[in-house]
């Protein structure tokens, strides 16, 4: 009886060492089989440049500095002045310097104007409109 045992406790065991060594090389196989990045730096810079031209690229301080025309809603009169010093200025309904305060960039495209905490967007070819996301605003770059 106690070979009997001993014998199905070891055939219990080989099955288990079996299942094991079964998974390890399922998982070496599955390793050995998946695309590895390239490595030649060649190859590496022309995707990486791919990328960039696809994704446009970050937004810079130059970029938000000009003034900006609302075009799309032309009844509110709205203009808006970025400066080079982080200060902003608006003149809406033909009045000058309704609103002011300070703007920062805050993320790839957008920048935050206090002290309102109206978020701006910046989009399209070398960053030309921008969208007021709180008031869906559009205004157009006019000049540097």
């Amino acid at each position: 009886m106690k070979q009997r045992y001993l014998a199905v406790f070891i055939g219990s065991i080989a099955i288990f060492v079996g299942l094991v060594l079964g998974v390890i090389a399922n998982q070496r196989q599955q390793t050995n089989t998946k695309v590895k990045p390239a490595t030649n730096s060649a190859v590496a810079t022309s995707s990486h440049t791919s990328a960039l031209s696809v994704n446009q690229k970050a937004l810079t301080e130059q970029d938000v500095i000009g003034v900006w025309v609302n075009h799309h809603n032309k009844e509110i009169h709205q203009k808006i002045t970025f400066t080079a010093d982080h200060q902003w200025q608006e003149n809406q309904h033909h009045v000058a310097n309704i609103y002011s305060g300070t703007w920062k960039l805050v993320g790839h495209h957008e920048i935050s104007l206090a002290p309102y905490g109206e978020i701006i967007r910046l989009s399209g070819k070398g960053f030309k409109t921008m969208n007021v996301l709180n008031y869906h605003h559009i205004l157009t770059k006019q000049s540097d």
